[in-house]
């Protein structure tokens, strides 16, 4: 689609040119970063690694783009599926879980069409903005924020839940929205139809409930409401800003019978398809040959970048394609090549310009020679995005462990040195230990392809951290219907997370979530520990009867 801009095209027309192909391409990029929200972060947070020296200020490069943007395209063209959990359980107890809901809601009256989940006190978003509106569209609702609160309400809210059409979750910044980031994240497991509100917060010293946050609460709330957002958006289904917005896409939702998934940009909703693609692994893979086949860390020669095409694409670059790069390289013409042999050993390639010709020649698109010269400079900062600068080095062998780490992470959480892993050698297994990486504060594809190859997932929340994404994650997996142990161990006025005493209130919210994730597992068949190695045990256990 780019010709034009190698073709014979003098003065003001090759500028016209130019300039139009760079405009296509912005658009192009922003359209990526709507359609595939996941996939973008998972490939700008890799590109950030690999990238040579200290280049805190690294982004994204052209060749680095082109190499995503021709791996995503073929994930669209084969229409990639969603890959097996092999975590999941048998195909039985999911039958019979789903026979256990169908029955509890044929035996349920009144349904309501929508249930009003998320925060409650002190926020008033139910009765002065969702009420209203769903008053005006004629919709029925089910309110759990009450006045005067009995424990009969206990099963009335239960039934509501189990039957309403659409579940409307709010996470709203002036609570601690523990307990209901982790009910979203398992609605979400279980594929309900789930509309969701996230509000961010902002930042330290912000009150809740009269008391300033600090700024480790504050990454760590935040830190869960992006792994609710990637949780969710994972399912394919839209997180929304605005609560109007929502209601409105929640009222179609019930007209028009569909799924938060089917609304699209008529809906001025951003689609995501195929949220679970890792794309972030193929730029590893190709940083990996450049590095390895040559002994020059940012540069690599045309007969050494000719071996880790091979390696990269198990293909051998054609006497044309060298012939385009050679002549590209030394400003002359192709033709002016023929009959004479090529100095494979002359020409050097940065990282970048092996990046394109991955993406150029992969599948022998010739169309496009010289996109790297023409457009790196002006898309070098297109896309920016705040990542940690940390080594990552994902495992990527695609035969499984027998065992994920999850939990709590942090350096003062040591459980996994000290008692799982040793246990867990002992025994012959493998595992996954997400705390041997880096943590991009968001659940990367490829993370998250790891931790569902494996075939046990063991979650531990200590009580020396807040654990809230930790928790949110274990609830969505259980939804999802894995192999799942977990160990909960409570806060108590003696805790420390990180040095910090926690209140009395933040003690309430962040065991309130503890206990709403242990009853949730309880209910769904889930083993639950408070005493760390009896949890590993256990989990190892199943991964014996699971093979």
């Amino acid at each position: 689609m780019f010709k034009a801009l190698v073709v014979g095209c003098d003065g003001g027309c090759q500028s016209v040119q130019v300039l139009a192909a760079v405009v296509k391409v912005v658009v192009v990029v922003l359209l990526l970063l709507v359609l595939v929200l996941l996939p973008v972060h998972e490939m700008l947070h890799v590109a950030r690694e690999v990238s040579p020296g200290d280049t805190a200020a690294h982004l994204l490069t052209f060749g680095e783009f082109c190499l995503f943007a021709t791996e995503l395209r073929q994930c669209y063209d084969r229409e990639t599926p969603r890959p097996p959990l092999l975590s999941k359980l048998s195909d039985k107890s999911c039958s019979e879980k789903k026979r256990s809901e169908r029955k509890m809601s044929t035996e349920s009256l009144p349904k309501y069409e929508v249930f009003l989940g998320g925060s409650c006190n002190p926020t008033t978003w139910r009765q002065t903005v969702a009420i209203p509106m769903l008053k005006d569209h004629g919709i029925s609702f089910y309110n759990p924020q009450v006045l005067h609160w009995e424990e009969a309400l206990v099963e009335v809210e239960y039934q509501a839940k189990q039957t309403a059409s659409v579940l409307f979750f709010v996470l709203d910044h002036n609570t601690r929205n523990v307990s209901s980031m982790v009910e979203a994240a398992y609605l979400a497991g279980r594929r309900r139809k789930l509309v969701i509100v996230v509000d961010s917060y902002t930042g330290p010293g912000q009150l809740i409930n009269g008391e300033p946050i600090s700024e480790q609460e504050y990454q760590d709330l935040t830190s869960g409401l992006n792994t609710v957002q990637d949780l969710v958006e994972r399912q394919g289904i839209p997180v929304f800003a605005e609560i109007n917005h929502a209601l409105n896409c929640t009222a179609k939702i019930l007209r028009d019978n569909i799924h938060p998934q089917d609304l699209g940009t008529e809906d001025q909703v951003q689609p995501i398809k195929y949220p679970y693609l890792q794309l972030g692994d193929k730029l590893i893979q190709v940083h990996d040959a450049f590095v390895n086949t040559n002994s020059e860390p940012e540069q690599i020669t045309l007969a050494d970048a000719r071996v880790a095409y091979k390696v990269v694409t198990n293909k051998e670059l054609t006497t044309e394609e060298l012939q385009n790069i050679v002549a590209f390289k030394k400003g002359i013409e192709v033709e002016d090549l023929n009959g004479t042999e090529l100095p494979l050993n002359e020409i050097s390639l940065s990282f970048d310009e092996f990046c394109c010709i991955v993406a150029e020649f992969k599948n022998h698109h010739l169309e496009s020679r010289r996109l790297w010269d023409i457009l790196s400079h002006s898309l070098q900062k297109v896309i920016g995005w705040a990542l940690p600068r940390r080594p990552l080095r994902p495992l990527t062998s695609s035969g499984g462990r027998d065992l994920y780490l999850g939990g709590s992470l942090g350096s003062r959480v040591t459980w996994r040195e000290q008692i799982a892993i040793p246990l867990l050698l002992k025994h012959g297994l493998s595992y996954f230990n997400p705390a041997a990486g880096a943590c991009s504060g968001r659940l990367l594809p490829m993370e998250a392809v790891l931790m569902e190859h494996s075939r046990v997932l063991l979650f531990v929340i200590t009580d020396n951290t807040r654990g809230v994404s930790a928790m949110a994650m274990a609830s969505h997996y259980i939804g999802l219907g894995c192999n799942v142990v977990l160990c909960i161990q409570m806060l108590t006025e003696d805790s420390l997370v990180n040095g910090e005493q926690l209140s009395r209130l933040a003690l309430k919210d962040y065991n309130r979530g503890r206990s709403y994730l242990t009853d949730q597992a309880n209910k769904d068949g889930i083993p639950v520990f408070s005493d760390i190695q009896e949890a590993v045990e256990c989990a190892i256990n199943k991964v014996a009867s699971s093979r």
